[in-house]
C-alpha cells in the first residue's frame, strides 16, 4: 500500500467537527506515514504484541486511522466498535474478543501518540488476523468475524482494478470508519491508490453537493441517494465525478433511474458482507443494470443453490454462495456457526437471489426476511420495488407479521408524501402482483428504522408491529377489568362499578355466558383486547359473531393492533362456520363517537369489523 504514497501528496482533508474545531486539517502522505509509525510505537509501548487485540471505540478522527494502520503494521488485531455502543455492549464484545486494550478517548490518546517513537512495520504473515469485526447480531448474539491480512489485501486489490483507482482521485467520504464500507471499501481504496480523501463528519446533502464538483469518487448507502434526490441537484457541476457507488443495503431501481435522470450519473451497485468483503459488482465500463449487483469480481466464484445445496438453474431463487480469497475462515469461537456458513469451501451468505443466463446476480432479500404466507414465498424486495414506483411513496419496507391462519401476513411500513391512502396503494398494487403478495397490513411511519449503514431494521419492524392474538386466560381477568373500565371512561358519561365488571368478566371465564375474550400482545406485553359474543341469524341460518369491548392501549394504537385482532377473529369465525363478524357500536352515544374518531376508529375501522362471508347478506 505505502509504495504509492507520495510524501507531498495530500492524504486526508478533515473538516473541523472531526478534529475539535479550527480550520481544516490537511495531512500529507508523508505526515500520515510518520503518524502511523508513531502509532506502531504506541502499540509497542502498551505491551501489545502480534496477535493481541486492540479495541477502538473512537469517532471519525485521524487517531482512529492511525491506530488501526499502526496496529496492522505491528501484527496487532484491531476491533472497531460503534462509537455509540453502551458500556455493556463494549464489555461483551471485548470479553468475547479477548481484547487487551480499549481506546475510547481521542483527547486522552492524542498526546501519547504524538510523543511515541516511530517504529517501522513488522513482517506480518498474510494468514495472520488483521481485524475482528462483529456481525450486527439481529438474530442473536453477535458473532466475531476475523479477517486476515490476506483477506483485506485480496479485497482492496480487486476493487482497485475494478474501479480504476488512481493517485489523482479525490474521495468524498461521508461514511463511518468503524464499518467495512467506510474503512475497507472506501478508505482502503483511496489509501491503496495514494489518492486524496476528504472526510465529512456525517452525510449532509447540501455539503455533499458543495464538494462533489471538487471530487471524483463518492460511495454511499441508498439513504444517501434518496436524500440527494429529495434535495435536488440545484445546478451543481458534477463533471469531475467519475464514480458513484452504492452498497450496504439494496438500492431501489426507482432511485437508480431517478438519480441518472437528475444527476446525470449511473450509480454502480455492488454486493458484499462483513465475512467476504465486496465480491460482486456492476462493471465500471458498459452496462449497469438497475436492481442487480452485477457479476463476480476477479478471482471470485459465485453460485445460487437450493435447500438441498444443488446449484439452481438461471433465474431460480435460492441462497447466494461465494468462494474466493477475500472470504474469511470462520467465526471466532463459534464452530457450529462456522460449519453452517462455510460448506465445501463456499460461504453461504444467507442472502436470497438469482443469477441470469448471462451471469448477472440479483438479490431479493435476506433469507430471514422471507415472508411465508399460506405456504407461499413472498420476497419483500419485489413488492417494495413495485410500491416505490407509486405516487406518494418515498420509502417502504415489506415484512411479515404473525398470523394464526396463514403463518405470516404481508405488511408494509410506508414513508409517504401527501395524504395516507393505503386503499389506493393496495388497489394499484393489486394490478401488479399476485394476491398472496399484497400487504394486508399497512403502517404509515415518519422514518424507517435503520442501522448506521442505512440497512432497514426488518427485525425491529417485526418486533414493533408483530402483534400476536391469543385466547384470554383467568390470569388476564384483572387486566380485562381494567381495560373495560378504561374503555367506559373514554367513551361513556359515567363510571362503571369495578365489582360489577369483575363479576361479568368472571362469568365469561366460568362459561356461564356465550362469550369469549381475546388478547393482543405486542413486543411481549398486552396491547389490547376484545370480546366476542354470538347471535343466531335467521336469514343466514348461521350465527354471527359480535365484537364488543374493543380496547387498545393508547401507546399501541398506531401499530396495527385493531387490524390484528380483526384478522384473528375473522379467521376463527370462518373456521367455526359463522356467517360473519360485526362490531357492536352505540351510535347514539355522541361522546363515544368523538372518542372513536379521536383514536382513529372512523368509518373505515367500522368496516374492518363488519365482514359478512359469502352466502347472502352484507
Amino acid at each position: 500500500m505505502r509504495e504509492r504514497w507520495v510524501p507531498d501528496a495530500p492524504a486526508l482533508t478533515v473538516e473541523p467537527p472531526l478534529h475539535g474545531g479550527g480550520p481544516e486539517l490537511a495531512v500529507s502522505y508523508g505526515e500520515l506515514g510518520r503518524r502511523v509509525r508513531r502509532a506502531t510505537g504506541w502499540c509497542r509501548d502498551q505491551g501489545l504484541v502480534a496477535g493481541d487485540v486492540l479495541a477502538l471505540q473512537l469517532p471519525k478522527d485521524p487517531a482512529f486511522l492511525e491506530l488501526h494502520l499502526g496496529a496492522l503494521a505491528a501484527g496487532v488485531v484491531t476491533l472497531p466498535l460503534h462509537p455509540d455502543a453502551t458500556p455493556g455492549e463494549v464489555e461483551l464484545l471485548m470479553e468475547d474478543a479477548g481484547a487487551k486494550v480499549l481506546v475510547r478517548d481521542v483527547a486522552a490518546v492524542r498526546p501519547a501518540l504524538d510523543a511515541s517513537p516511530e517504529v517501522d512495520p513488522a513482517d506480518v504473515p498474510w494468514d495472520a488476523v488483521a481485524v475482528l469485526l462483529y456481525t450486527s447480531g439481529t438474530t442473536g448474539r453477535p458473532k466475531g468475524a476475523p479477517l486476515t491480512h490476506g483477506n483485506l489485501v485480496a479485497g482492496v486489490r480487486s476493487l482497485h482494478d475494478a474501479w480504476r483507482w488512481t493517485p489523482a482521485d479525490v474521495l468524498l467520504h461521508a461514511l463511518p470508519l468503524f464499518h467495512v464500507h467506510g474503512l475497507f471499501v472506501a478508505q482502503y481504496g483511496a489509501l491503496w491508490a495514494g489518492a486524496h480523501t476528504r472526510w465529512l463528519a456525517a452525510f449532509d446533502p447540501v455539503r455533499v453537493l458543495e464538494l462533489l464538483p471538487r471530487s471524483t469518487v463518492f460511495m454511499g448507502v441508498p439513504t444517501f441517494y434518496s436524500r440527494l434526490l429529495a434535495h435536488g441537484r440545484h445546478g451543481a457541476d458534477l463533471g469531475s465525478m467519475r464514480l458513484f457507488t452504492s452498497g450496504s443495503a439494496p438500492l431501489p431501481s426507482a432511485h437508480h433511474e431517478a438519480f441518472q435522470r437528475e444527476f446525470g450519473h449511473t450509480i454502480l451497485e455492488r454486493y458484499g458482507m462483513t465475512e467476504i468483503g465486496i465480491v460482486l459488482a456492476n462493471p465500471y465500463d458498459g452496462e449497469r443494470r438497475p436492481g442487480t449487483v452485477g457479476v463476480p469480481l476477479a478471482h471470485v466464484e459465485a453460485k445460487v443453490v437450493g435447500a438441498d445445496g444443488a446449484t439452481l438453474a438461471p433465474d431460480e431463487v435460492g441462497e447466494i454462495c461465494i468462494r474466493g480469497p477475500s472470504v474469511f475462515g470462520g467465526y471466532l469461537g463459534r464452530p457450529e456457526a462456522t460449519a453452517e456458513a462455510l460448506q465445501d469451501g463456499w460461504m453461504h451468505t444467507g442472502d436470497l437471489g438469482s443469477v441470469s443466463t448471462d451471469g448477472w446476480f440479483r438479490v431479493v432479500g435476506r433469507a430471514k426476511d422471507l415472508v411465508i404466507s399460506g405456504g407461499l414465498n413472498v420476497y419483500p424486495r419485489e413488492v417494495e420495488a413495485k410500491l416505490l414506483k407509486l405516487e406518494g411513496v418515498r420509502e417502504v419496507a415489506v415484512f411479515g407479521v404473525p398470523d394464526e391462519d396463514l403463518g405470516e401476513r404481508v405488511a408494509a411500513a410506508v414513508v409517504c408524501d401527501g395524504p395516507w391512502e393505503p386503499q389506493r396503494l393496495q388497489a394499484t398494487l393489486r394490478e401488479q402482483v399476485a394476491p398472496y403478495k399484497l400487504p394486508r397490513r399497512w403502517f404509515r411511519v415518519d422514518d424507517l428504522p435503520r442501522n448506521t449503514m442505512g440497512k432497514v431494521g426488518k427485525a425491529e419492524l417485526r418486533r414493533r408491529y408483530g402483534v400476536r392474538v391469543r385466547p384470554a386466560t383467568l390470569d388476564d381477568l384483572e387486566g380485562i377489568v381494567r381495560r373495560n373500565l378504561a374503555l367506559c371512561d373514554e367513551t361513556e358519561d359515567f363510571a362503571l362499578d369495578p365489582g360489577v365488571v369483575r363479576s361479568g368478566v368472571a362469568r365469561v371465564f366460568a362459561e356461564d355466558v356465550g362469550a369469549s375474550y381475546w388478547i393482543a400482545e405486542r413486543d411481549g406485553r398486552i396491547a389490547g383486547q376484545l370480546m366476542v359474543t354470538t347471535e343466531w341469524s335467521d336469514w343466514r341460518d348461521r350465527p354471527v359473531w359480535w365484537i364488543q369491548s374493543v380496547y387498545v392501549e393508547p401507546d399501541d394504537r398506531r401499530y396495527g393492533v385493531y387490524r390484528a385482532l380483526h384478522d384473528h377473529v375473522l379467521g376463527r369465525a370462518r373456521q367455526a362456520g359463522a356467517a360473519g363478524v360485526r362490531l357492536y357500536v352505540e351510535t347514539r352515544n355522541e361522546r363515544a363517537q368523538r372518542t372513536y374518531r379521536a383514536v382513529g376508529m372512523d368509518g373505515g375501522h367500522y368496516a374492518v369489523f363488519e365482514t359478512m362471508f359469502a352466502g347472502g347478506g352484507s
